[in-house]
């Protein structure tokens, strides 16, 4: 199983995300519920990071935000914009400074189904903070959904690291794994952190909450300084 960097990974299961990768409807439209909530009332001007197939961008252009989908996939923004309604989408890998905005251009970002778990390198999401820190307004939000170290913990008690669809997990550390994908090859590293490590990554341009969803699950939500 070959290791891919996150943009060649989603292009080649951006043809079976929908099916294979994404949480059911229902589930999705919970999920977002919980994120809205968590921003003030609109309209806000949205970075959506690592936006995929854009599953999320009609429940925050109903709730009467402006989204701007970003992702380092060209095949995953192709299927994004077949989906209707006009958005922005724009091409970049959120990893790689500078983000291809002017400084203040939103109020503010999000990040979900655990896009910030493919870090490049032990630095980067400091680096991410700082990038997102110029790009969205001071008194701004950033709304993360991150999986808990248990997540890890969890999936190996309930499948042994096994999934279906052509999908498995495997273990490579005590927070951190690799996902395969076996029908097109390809794997990508996952890392998982703590509630510190999440602080420490956001400061001192944000003051970051972490809010527990579930025992796997923890919504990141943190205002700009």
């Amino acid at each position: 199983m070959k290791l891919a960097a996150a943009p060649r990974f989603f292009d080649a299961i951006a043809e079976r995300y929908d099916r294979v990768y994404a949480p059911p409807a229902i589930e999705s439209r919970l999920r977002m519920s919980r994120v809205l909530a968590a921003l003030p009332r609109g309209p806000l001007r949205i970075l959506d990071l690592g936006v995929g197939t854009g599953r999320e961008l009609a429940s925050l252009l109903d709730a009467g935000h402006e989204p701007t989908g970003l992702d380092a996939s060209s095949a995953m923004l192709e299927r994004c914009a077949r989906r209707g309604r006009p958005t922005a989408l724009v091409r970049a890998d959120f990893w790689r400074a500078p983000l291809p905005f002017a400084p203040n251009a939103f109020d503010a970002a999000i990040a979900l189904h655990g896009t910030l778990a493919h870090p490049p390198d032990p630095l980067a999401l400091g680096r991410l903070a700082a990038e997102l820190a110029r790009v969205v307004c001071p008194s701004g939000w950033l709304v993360a959904e991150v999986a808990t170290p248990a997540w890890l913990d969890a999936i190996e008690v309930v499948d042994a690291g096994q999934e279906p669809n052509g999908r498995a997990i495997r273990r490579t550390g005590p927070r951190a794994c690799v996902l395969e994908d076996r029908v097109v090859g390809l794997a990508i590293e996952a890392r998982l952190l703590d509630a510190s490590e999440w602080t420490k990554a956001l400061l001192p341009a944000w003051r970051p909450q972490v809010r527990p969803v579930s025992e796997s699950e923890w919504l990141l939500v943190a205002q700009r300084v």
